[in-house]
C-alpha cells in the first residue's frame, strides 16, 4: 500500500512537472529537454547539458519571428493599396469596355493564337525585349525628371548593352549582369508629382487608362525619337505589334480577371489602379 502512494506520488510529480515544462517551452524543445536525465544539483552539476543551445536557439527564433513580422508589416504599409479611381464616365466606359471585351475574344485573342502557333514564344519574347529598347530613352528621359539618377543610369546602360551585344534588343544580355529592367513613363512621373488619376477612362481599342496616364501617354510620345524618325503609320504599326505580340505572351491573364469577378468592369478598372499605383509607390 505504501509502495502504492509512493508510485501515484512520483506519477503526480512528474505530471505536474511535464505540464509546466509544456506551458513555458515549445514542444520540440520540450522533447529534446526529455532525452537527458536531471542529476542531482549538489554535485554541481548542469541539469540539462544543452540547456544553453536551447536558449540561444528560442532567443534566435524568436528575433526570426520578430523580424518577419516586421517584414510583413512593413510591405503592407508600402504596397496594400485600398480605394479605388474616381470614375465620373462610368456609363460611357462601361460601353467602351463592352467593344473592348468583343474586340479582344472576337479578333485580337484569335489574332494572337495564330501569331503565337507561327512564331515560336523565344522569338515573341525576342520582339517584346526590341520594341521595349526602342523606346528605352523614353523611360531614361521619365527617370531623370523623377529625380531618379540610378534607374536613369541603368536604363542606359541597358539600352548601350542591348542594343550592341544584344542584337538591337533582341536579347537582353544586361539582365544576365544585374541591370533589370526599369518601367517608368510620363503618367508615373505626374503622378510622383502629386497628380492623382483625376478620373478612370476606358478607350476604345486603347483600353484602360485616366487622365492622367492619358496625359502622360501624349507627352511619352512627344519624347519618344522614334515618333519624329518614322512615318505615322509606321508608328502606329509598330504600336499595333506590341500589342498583339504582347497579348500573344499573355493569352488567359485577362480571361482569369474577368471569370472570377462579379463585375468584370469592377475588377478591370480597380486592378488597372492597384498597378498604377503600385509602379508610382517604387
Amino acid at each position: 500500500m505504501r509502495n502504492t502512494a509512493k508510485t501515484l506520488l512520483a506519477v503526480v510529480v512528474v505530471m505536474a512537472w511535464a505540464t509546466v515544462s509544456m506551458a513555458s517551452e515549445p514542444l520540440p524543445l520540450v522533447l529534446a529537454s526529455a532525452q537527458y536525465s536531471p542529476t542531482d544539483p549538489k554535485e554541481g552539476a548542469q541539469v540539462c547539458p544543452y540547456k544553453n543551445n536551447i536558449d540561444s536557439d528560442r532567443i534566435r527564433l524568436a528575433q526570426k519571428w520578430e523580424a518577419e513580422e516586421k517584414a510583413r508589416e512593413a510591405r503592407e504599409k508600402g504596397k496594400v493599396i485600398q480605394g479605388t479611381m474616381p470614375d465620373p464616365f462610368q456609363p460611357v466606359n462601361r460601353g467602351f469596355f463592352w467593344v473592348n471585351d468583343k474586340l479582344y475574344f472576337n479578333a485580337l485573342k484569335p489574332l494572337a493564337r495564330v501569331y503565337g502557333f507561327i512564331l515560336p514564344e523565344d522569338v515573341r519574347i525576342g520582339v517584346r525585349q526590341a520594341i521595349l529598347n526602342l523606346h528605352a530613352p523614353v523611360r531614361f528621359a521619365n527617370s531623370l525628371l523623377q529625380l531618379k539618377i540610378e534607374k536613369a543610369g541603368i536604363v542606359l546602360c541597358r539600352f548601350v548593352i542591348n542594343s550592341t551585344v544584344g542584337l538591337a534588343g533582341l536579347l537582353d544580355p544586361a539582365s544576365q549582369i544585374g541591370l533589370k529592367r526599369i518601367d517608368e513613363d510620363a503618367g508615373q512621373t505626374l503622378g510622383v508629382y502629386g497628380l492623382k488619376e483625376v478620373a478612370y477612362i476606358d478607350w476604345p481599342i486603347f483600353g484602360t487608362s485616366c487622365v492622367r496616364d492619358s496625359l502622360g501617354t501624349i507627352a511619352d510620345t512627344l519624347m519618344d525619337p522614334i515618333y519624329y524618325l518614322v512615318n505615322g503609320w509606321v508608328y502606329a504599326g509598330l504600336y499595333a505589334l506590341n500589342k498583339l505580340n504582347e497579348t500573344s505572351l499573355t493569352l488567359g491573364s485577362y480571361e482569369s480577371l474577368i471569370e472570377s469577378a462579379i463585375d468584370p468592369y469592377i475588377a478591370v478598372r480597380n486592378a488597372y489602379y492597384q498597378y498604377r499605383r503600385e509602379l508610382i509607390q517604387k
